[in-house]
């Protein structure tokens, strides 16, 4: 058996998948800061007022690459990977990649481009997503576009959480959601790259990743 290089990702992948990386670094280190002055400024302060300037419009950009994500699922002559998430072989096989990534066996089953714990792992960062629209809406006490006031349209969401607090809290929680799943995708990249020397940390920078080539 033989290594290849084959193309993984498109480049309209990798450009949107390198923007969700800079755009949730982004409300992470904003999102914090508003909710924690570290530094030089406050409340009111010219800082605070870039902070959120830069937080809303990076998750606007987060918001549209969701969608763009989802329409290349859907419809990409090369992205579209839908039955990817849409199948219920994902649960059937999570026992074959869970032995897999602790460890228990030495290899796992072909699959197309996700496995069944990425594709759920990526289906919650979506959820996520929609939640921390949701969230932030409720809990900004201004418009969205300049037309679209947030405590009338979204109050039904601090209305199901039982109060504004409860929705602070549930964004924050999402935050730090998306910091641990940084860290594991960050560090299963590295484990996959270095056990089956196929590229993978480098294939989203190139778009080519080894694959065995069955003769």
């Amino acid at each position: 058996m033989e290594q290849e290089l084959k193309r993984e990702w498109s480049r309209g992948y990798i450009v949107e998948h390198w923007t969700r990386v800079l755009a949730v670094t982004v409300l992470v280190v904003t999102g914090f800061y508003i909710h924690w002055p570290f530094m030089a400024g406050g409340p009111g302060s010219f800082l605070m007022a870039n902070m959120r300037f830069l937080h809303f419009i990076f998750a606007y950009i987060l918001i549209l690459g969701l969608v763009i994500r989802l329409y290349m699922a859907g419809f990409s002559r090369f992205d579209a990977d839908w039955r990817d998430f849409l199948t219920l072989d994902n649960f059937t096989d999570l026992p074959d990649i869970i032995g897999y990534y602790l460890f228990l066996t030495k290899s796992h089953k072909e699959y197309r481009r996700y496995n069944p714990l990425q594709a759920f792992a990526y289906l919650a960062v979506a959820g996520c997503i929609v939640i921390m629209t949701l969230t932030g809406a409720a809990i900004y006490h201004g418009s969205l576009f300049g037309f679209i006031p947030c405590p009338a349209t979204f109050g039904w969401v601090n209305n199901l959480m039982g109060g504004e607090p409860n929705t602070r809290l549930l964004h924050l929680a999402v935050t730090w959601f998306f910091i641990i799943f940084t860290v594991i995708h960050v560090y299963m990249s590295f484990m996959i790259t270095a056990v089956n020397k196929d590229r993978s940390i480098t294939s989203i920078i190139t778009g080519y990743k080894l694959k065995t080539r069955h003769s």
